[in-house]
């Protein structure tokens, strides 16, 4: 993949410690510890609880949803983005957090002054350069406007609501995983699917009958949806978790992703051009602190 960016990493997608993949779970697992080393927390530093997912793509930047910074764009010094997690309640050796240079949400993103999650993307770049460890590396961005066929399994991981109480969320405390496979666009976009809310650069992942699943709470907003073309080729991140019908078994609701391969030539000229680029808007809402992932009603 031949990026424009400088210092792009050499090697991206090949965990130190490969994960666990059985694809007979349909259920969330724990996933073995530091076997998605790309994943990051997102945590606002006034009390440092995980609040989104993000994906660990190059040196300085992570990639994760728009929606995850409604609230204090504009306040870098509020943040901060942990690597090399796995267990949320405790310090572990491997971790690195580090403070916030920038914040750039796809200037597309709306919501929620328009009632639709599109161009759900956002870059953050750290204050610092990321040294790769075992338990802390890249994930391969994908082929721009590839896209996946309906079945291919994907695996989406985060600290999600693992109760399944989307109205009382927490975080679990070790990292899940889950596997989904991709529903097709037409699918997706079915008047008894998610209908109108489904847009191209969106990509669906789940089952779509009740009893295919019990919960993908697993996942986290932001977060890494990854996949890989073959057994030995590297994980790519194709997806940022960005709604769905959480915290309850919905018949044809699979959960919703930002497409990235849709967003690859915003996410160069965004990276190279360093920290410019303009300033995020300030952003006064009344939303409230629970994301557009947990929000879609169950009724």
């Amino acid at each position: 993949h031949n990026m424009k960016w400088p210092d792009w990493p050499s090697t991206c997608g090949k965990p130190a410690i490969p994960p666990t993949i059985n694809t007979r779970i349909v259920n969330g697992e724990r996933a073995k510890p530091h076997s998605w080393p790309w994943q990051v927390s997102i945590q606002p530093n006034t009390t440092f609880f995980h609040t989104c997912g993000g994906t660990l793509i190059h040196k300085n930047w992570v990639l994760t949803a728009a929606h995850c910074f409604i609230n204090y764009a504009d306040e870098l010094q509020r943040w901060r983005m942990c690597l090399g997690k796995h267990n949320l309640t405790y310090a572990e050796p491997s971790e690195r957090c580090f403070s916030v240079l920038g914040i750039y949400r796809h200037e597309g993103f709306k919501y929620p002054t328009v009632p639709t999650v599109e161009f759900d993307i956002a870059l953050v770049r750290l204050d610092g350069e990321v040294t790769p460890s075992q338990e802390i590396s890249y994930a391969c961005l994908p082929s721009i406007e590839e896209v996946l066929p309906g079945g291919k399994k994907c695996y989406a991981t985060g600290w999600g609501d693992e109760t399944g109480n989307s109205l009382n969320a927490t975080a679990a405390q070790a990292l899940n995983q889950v596997a989904l496979p991709v529903v097709p666009y037409d699918t997706c976009k079915r008047t008894d699917y998610w209908w109108f809310q489904v847009k191209p650069s969106m990509i669906c992942c789940g089952y779509t009958l009740p009893d295919e699943l019990k919960s993908v709470c697993q996942g986290d907003s932001g977060g890494p949806l990854v996949c890989k073309d073959a057994p030995t080729d590297p994980w790519e991140v194709h997806g940022i978790t960005s709604f769905g019908p959480i915290g309850c078994i919905m018949n044809k609701k699979p959960s919703v992703f930002t497409r990235s391969s849709a967003y690859i030539p915003w996410i160069e000229n965004h990276a190279a051009s360093g920290t410019s680029g303009h300033p995020p808007a300030k952003w006064f809402t009344s939303v409230s602190k629970i994301s557009p992932w947990r929000k879609a009603s169950c009724a």
